[in-house]
């Protein structure tokens, strides 16, 4: 029960950050958005600090779980570039989805935040790994030469793209132009 109201606390947080951004995420926010009696987020996070600890880490397991059904994908036979290419568009365009929109735009509230925290920093520095370790494994499954260089440049790409799609609030460029972009960095 504690394990899935802590979820409920999170998942939440991670729903406000993207509704309402950094400065509406408060304990009685949590509270009342969720559902549960006055007190309740308090009791689970004592500080802001731990409620967006909380968040960070569910929003990272998130994460790592569309990570995890992408790498599933790539086991494939006969896994090559143009597979890459597909599965990199659809996993932007998974996260631009209305469903998922919301928990990327809390994704960019919490990158400024732990801009700010060090120990949220050091949160999102871990996560950050499972991404680069993702992309890398890809590129190399893929037989992509300077994977190790590439995968860095790619994360960093797709970030920039997500940011400036959820900037000026579009879903995502036509997915003939993300495939190119994307096909480019991959070419070095």
């Amino acid at each position: 029960m504690e394990q899935q109201r802590k979820t409920l606390i999170a998942d939440t947080a991670i729903a406000l950050l993207g509704s309402v951004g950094a400065r509406g995420l408060t304990h009685r926010a949590v509270d009342a958005e969720a559902g549960l009696p006055t007190g309740s987020t308090s009791f689970y996070c004592r500080s802001r600090l731990d409620l967006l600890r909380l968040a960070l880490q569910r929003h990272a397991a998130l994460d790592l779980a569309d990570l995890m059904q992408d790498a599933e994908l790539a086991q494939r036979p006969a896994w090559a570039v143009g597979d890459l290419l597909d599965l990199l568009v659809h996993r932007v365009d998974d996260w631009l989805s209305p469903a998922k929109r919301g928990r990327l735009v809390a994704r960019f509230e919490l990158f400024l935040l732990a801009s700010r925290e060090p120990e949220l920093a050091a949160i999102l520095d871990t996560h950050r790994q499972h991404f680069l370790q993702a992309a890398l494994a890809a590129l190399q499954r893929a037989g992509v030469a300077r994977a190790e260089v590439l995968a860095p440049l790619l994360v960093i790409a797709i970030d920039g793209l997500l940011l400036d799609r959820v900037r000026t609030h579009a879903q995502t460029a036509p997915s003939d132009q993300l495939r190119e972009l994307l096909e480019r960095i991959i070419q070095g």
